[in-house]
């Protein structure tokens, strides 16, 4: 006879607490599925739920902020640090979140993370900290940030969203120009601008085009002088490059494999011009200012000029390039 005294019924109480576990485990999923995603909602729901934002992965150790920070998801990353995370845990390579930023390239991020706490002296388990990961040039900026002193990419963000500030001032002033041109001219026959609206669920979006027999008032903006323009790469990924009037498309090529740490594959990308979801490759000699001056709509909604969210410019890598650099500019996305 076999004795009864070790059995232990499945109680309804211990059925809930294997229930709860695997809710907890699901939930577990979905914070890490989100992060990856880049998903604000979704992590901020499960955050909220009470999950353990400092949670490993269980192969590799990662936490949630690994994952933001390998990736540049610059809103996830906030919305952890702002809840409390650690910002100096360390991976089962020893990688913290500032490694996976300074080797990824997210460098405006990475300081930003610094001046949050993040520890640039941490070492990983190959004895290497995120400075010595660093490029030597950006090594100094790191050192002034964790010093408390404003370093150059700092300063020059600064200065460019001081620029955009202004140039902000400029479209609007230009918006209400046409608007106030085409209003006159709607008087009469002989229109030069026309307006098509198209209704949305929320607003109305109103889409100013210029004649091709009139110089629009937009031009004089970006025809001359600099511009900073987003360069997307993957989806929400991008990097923000200081374009100028002469620059064409395989010298910002040029300059987002640099970005990229890819200088020697620059012949290996295109450069493409997405307009409301439709793609049109760039020829290499073409001007990017120009083509973004004779090509984008000027887009308004009740939220104002929206004509970022709707056009903007790719790079992408061509089918044809060597297995090293589609490898290697896999590794960065």
């Amino acid at each position: 006879m076999i004795s009864n005294s070790s059995y232990s019924p499945m109680t309804s109480s211990s059925t809930n607490k294997i229930k709860s576990n695997y809710r907890i485990e699901k939930y577990d999923y979905d914070l890490f599925k989100g992060v990856s995603n880049n998903d604000v909602k979704k992590v901020r729901e499960m955050i909220d739920c009470g999950v353990d934002i400092n949670m490993r992965e269980y192969e590799k150790g990662t936490c949630p902020i690994h994952i933001a920070s390998s990736r540049g998801h610059k809103q996830v990353l906030e919305l952890l640090v702002s809840r409390g995370c650690d910002i100096n845990v360390q991976d089962d390579r020893g990688w913290t979140p500032l490694h996976s930023l300074v080797t990824g390239r997210y460098d405006i991020l990475a300081l930003w993370l610094i001046r949050q706490g993040a520890n640039i002296n941490l070492k990983d388990n190959n004895g290497f900290t995120s400075l010595d990961r660093a490029q030597s040039w950006f090594q100094k900026e790191m050192v002034d940030v964790a010093e408390g002193r404003i370093s150059n990419s700092e300063a020059t963000l600064l200065e460019v969203k001081k620029e955009q500030d202004q140039k902000k001032e400029e479209y609007q002033h230009a918006i209400k120009s046409i608007l106030q041109h085409h209003h006159e001219e709607s008087k009469n026959s002989s229109n030069q601008y026309f307006i098509s609206q198209q209704p949305n669920a929320n607003s109305k979006m109103v889409q100013l085009q210029s004649s091709p027999y009139v110089e629009s008032p937009i031009k004089g903006l970006t025809g001359s002088g600099s511009e900073v323009i987003k360069i997307y790469f993957r989806n929400d990924s991008y990097k923000s490059v200081k374009v100028t009037a002469s620059d064409n498309c395989q010298s910002i090529i040029r300059v987002m494999c640099e970005k990229f740490n890819m200088k020697s594959f620059d012949k290996c990308f295109d450069l493409c011009e997405v307009i409301k979801g439709q793609v049109r490759f760039l020829p290499p000699n073409d001007l990017l200012l120009e083509s973004k001056l004779k090509n984008w709509p000027i887009i308004l909604t009740n939220n104002g000029y929206e004509t970022n969210n709707h056009c903007h410019f790719s790079i992408v890598i061509k089918k044809t390039a060597p297995k090293e650099a589609i490898k290697l500019f896999e590794s960065i996305l």
